[in-house]
């Protein structure tokens, strides 16, 4: 297996895309959700769903947002990808959702 091979969407499907995983990993990371090191796909999902992110686009998104995905064996889980994270994206991403929070308030 190996790293995860991005389908060819547009420019502006791209940018919607990473949005909505910024808000959804900044929704996960304010909600006090901890974040391993590496983390299988399926944990994120529910925080990807609100944001209307489908578990086919997930790993597409999470690497849009800077994101490391990395394709595992399907034999080992039924979402075969695990992703991490660097601080900086971490952090990026929970400013976004902080400020989405006021903008929505």
């Amino acid at each position: 297996m190996g790293v995860f091979e991005p389908p060819v969407i547009s420019s502006e499907e791209a940018l919607r895309l990473r949005r909505q995983a910024e808000l959804a990993i900044g929704e996960y990371v304010a909600r006090g959700r901890k974040v391993y090191r590496e983390m299988p796909l399926a944990r994120l999902l529910g925080a990807l769903g609100r944001f209307g992110i489908a578990a086919e686009e997930a790993p597409h998104a999470l690497r849009l947002l800077g994101a490391q995905v990395i394709e595992i064996p399907s034999f080992v889980a039924k979402y075969n990808y695990r992703v991490t994270f660097s601080e900086d994206v971490l952090a990026r991403c929970r400013r976004a959702y902080e400020e989405y929070r006021r903008l929505m308030s």
